[in-house]
C-alpha cells in the first residue's frame, strides 16, 4: 500500500543554503515542488532517489533523479508518463542498472502495476513480468544485492504476503511460499512503499501497517513477521520506519500526528522488541543507520506544521538525540547513509537549479582524542614524536606539552617535541569537531632522565642488526632484566625476561615495522629504536 507523504501547503521554501554539515544540491526537476521520497547510495559517487508531487496537488509520478559523481550533477528521468502511477522505491546496483516498484495511485492495481528495470542509466525502463501485477496485487518495494539476487514484496495475496525473489536478475520472479513464512496475518494487514531496509549481506526487512516487522537473513528465501510493540495509529499506522545498524540491533518507529515519533528497539535480530525512552529530538519523516557504527543513528524531519523540521543524530542507539544544529527549521526528507561521511538527504526544489537534495560533508561519529608515542623514556635534550589516534569529524587540534618546546601545539601531527630538564611531564590534545569535544590527558607520560639517575648515562646498548628480520642481538654494559617490545600506537606487543648482558631475541613473528625496545637495566630503563623488515 502507498504510503501518504508530506505536501508543500504552508510549508517553508528556502533558497540555495549551505547548513554547516551539508550542502544543498539540485535534483534537476523542471517542475518545482518535486519532494524526495527515498534514496539508494550505491557508492560515494553514485546515488538514485525517486520522487513525489510535494505541491498539495497529490498528483502521481513515477520521476526520479540520479548522480554519478557525488551530486555535482542530479539527472531528472521517469520510468513512465502521465500521472496514473507511482514508485514505492527504487534499488539500483551501478550507474546503469536499477529497478523500481511501480504501483497505480488510484482505482483497482492493474498489470502495467510491477517491478520496471534499466539497465541504461533510467532512459528507458522494461517491465518484468511475472512479480505484483494485476488487480489482487500491490507492487510496495523491491531489493537488489547484485546483478542477479533480489527480492520484491507487495501486500498480502490469498492470506499471505506476496514476496518473490530472483536470481536471474528479474527475468523471472519465485513466490516465496506460504510454508517460508512464519507469521500470523492479520485482518487488512499490508506493506508500506519505501519502508524497507537491508543490512549486511543477507538480511532485510519490510514493515507492515499492523506493527510488524517481515525479516529474512537468507536474501528473501524464509521470513519471519515479528510484532514489535508498536500499536497502530496515525494516517500511516505501524512501521513507518526501519533502520539497523548490522544484522541484530536496530530501530523500528511509527510517526504521530504531531510530527513526534515512537521508536523499538531489538538487539536480537528483530526476535524481540522494547520500547525505547528517549531524550530530545527525533524527527519523523525518516529514520536512518549509519553503517559501519555500532550505535548511530539519524532521523530527519519536514513538519513546518509542528516546527519539526532538521536532522538529529544519536551516537547511543537512540537513547540520546542531538540536533544537527544548522538544519533546524529546514525541511528534509528522506535520507539515506553510505557511511559516517557519505550521506543524503532529500528536500523540495524550487526549479530544475534549486534545491531538492542535500548532500552530508562532516564525519558523523563521536569525537575521541587519543594519542601516543614511543618516546616516554628519555634523556636530557632528546626529542619525543607523538602519533594522533584520534577519531571523529575533528576541526581543530590543541596539544599541550609540558615542560615541552614546543609546549603548544594546534596541528593534527605535531612537531617533534623537545625536552632538555630532568622530569616527569603531562601531554594534553584537546580536539573539537562538529559533533561534541573530546580531552585526552596523559599524566605522568614523559619522563627525562636526570639527577639520581646519571649512573643510566654510562650503560651502553648495542643492538644488531638493526633492521633485523629474524634475531635481534642485544648487548648491554648492565645486566638486562627484562625486554619490551612496544609499537608506534603504544602498543607493548611483546615481552621477554632476561638474566643477562647478552640476549638474542627472535623478532620474526612482529609485524614489519619501527618499535620502541625498552630495556629494564639494574637502575632504570633504556630505550632503543628497531626496525623489523
Amino acid at each position: 500500500m502507498k504510503k501518504i507523504l508530506l505536501s508543500l501547503s504552508a510549508i517553508l521554501m528556502l533558497a540555495m543554503v549551505s547548513h554547516a554539515q551539508w550542502v544543498e544540491q539540485a535534483t534537476g526537476f523542471a517542475t518545482g515542488s518535486r519532494g524526495i521520497n527515498y534514496i539508494d547510495i550505491v557508492d560515494q559517487n553514485t546515488v538514485w532517489a525517486t520522487a513525489y508531487d510535494g505541491s498539495g496537488g497529490g498528483a502521481y509520478i513515477t520521476e526520479f533523479t540520479k548522480t554519478t559523481n557525488g551530486g555535482t550533477l542530479w539527472t531528472p528521468g521517469q520510468v513512465m508518463t502521465g500521472t496514473a502511477y507511482g514508485l514505492g522505491n527504487i534499488s539500483a546496483i551501478d550507474g546503469n542498472t536499477a529497478w523500481v516498484a511501480v504501483f497505480k495511485g488510484t482505482g483497482a492495481q492493474d498489470n502495467t502495476c510491477g517491478i520496471y528495470k534499466t539497465t541504461n542509466g533510467g532512459s528507458t525502463w522494461t517491465q518484468q513480468p511475472g512479480a505484483l501485477q494485476g488487480s489482487a496485487s500491490f507492487a510496495d518495494n523491491v531489493y537488489f544485492w547484485n546483478a542477479n539476487e533480489g527480492m520484491c514484496h507487495g501486500d498480502v495475496k490469498d492470506n499471505y504476503f506476496e514476496i518473490y525473489t530472483t536470481t536471474n536478475g528479474g527475468s523471472t520472479w519465485t513466490r516465496v511460499p506460504q510454508a517460508n513464512i512464519t507469521a500470523t496475518v492479520a485482518s487488512g494487514e499490508g506493506g508500506w512503499t519505501g519502508v524497507i531496509s537491508a543490512v549486511g549481506d543477507s538480511t532485510i526487512a519490510f514493515g507492515t501497517n499492523k506493527g510488524k516487522l517481515y525479516i529474512s537473513n537468507d536474501r528473501g528465501v524464509h521470513w519471519k513477521g515479528i510484532a514489535t510493540g508498536i500499536v497502530p495509529a496515525g494516517t500511516n499506522p505501524g512501521v513507518n520506519h526501519i533502520a539497523f545498524t548490522d544484522k541484530n540491533h536496530g530501530l523500528v518507529a511509527q510517526s504521530t500526528a504531531t510530527g513526534t515519533i515512537q521508536i523499538f528497539k531489538t538487539s536480537d535480530n528483530g526476535n524481540t522488541w522494547s520500547p525505547l525512552t528517549f531524550t530530545g529530538n527525533a524527527f519523523n519523516n525518516a529514520v536512518a543507520a549509519v553503517p559501519g557504527s555500532a550505535n548511530t543513528y539519524v532521523t530527519t524531519g519536514a513538519d513546518a506544521t509542528n516546527n519539526m523540521m532538521g536532522v538529529t543524530f544519536s551516537f547511543d542507539g537512540g537513547t540520546t538525540w542531538q540536533d544537527m544544529v544548522s538544519t533546524i527549521g529546514t525541511q528534509y526528507l528522506a535520507t539515506d547513509w553510505l557511511n559516517d561521511s557519505t550521506a543524503w538527504a532529500g528536500g523540495f526544489n524550487v526549479d530544475a537549479t534549486s534545491g531538492g537534495m542535500f548532500k552530508f560533508i562532516s564525519v558523523l561519529a563521536p569525537v575521541v582524542a587519543d594519542f601516543s608515542t614511543v618516546d616516554t623514556l628519555i634523556g636530557p635534550g632528546s626529542t619525543a614524536t607523538f602519533t594522533n589516534l584520534s577519531t571523529g569529524g575533528i576541526a581543530t587540534y590543541a596539544w599541550t606539552f609540558q615542560g615541552g618546546v614546543p609546549q603548544t601545539s594546534n596541528l593534527k601531527n605535531p612537531p617533534a617535541i623537545s625536552y632538555s630538564v630532568p622530569g616527569t611531564y603531562n601531554v594534553t590534545l584537546v580536539c573539537t569537531g562538529d559533533f561534541g569535544t573530546s580531552t585526552k590527558v596523559k599524566n605522568g607520560y614523559i619522563h627525562v632522565f636526570g639527577v639520581g639517575m646519571n649512573e643510566l648515562e654510562t650503560v651502553t646498548v648495542n643492538v644488531y642488526p638493526n633492521p633485523a628480520s629474524d634475531v635481534l642481538n642485544i648487548e648491554s654494559s648492565s645486566r638486562i632484566s627484562e625486554i619490551q617490545v612496544i609499537n608506534l600506537v603504544g602498543q607493548t606487543v611483546k615481552i621477554q625476561a632476561a638474566d643477562s648482558r647478552n640476549i638474542r631475541m627472535n623478532v620474526s613473528d612482529l609485524k614489519a615495522g619501527v618499535y620502541n625496545l625498552k630495556l629494564k637495566v639494574e637502575n632504570g630503563y633504556v630505550n632503543q629504536k628497531i626496525v623489523v623488515k
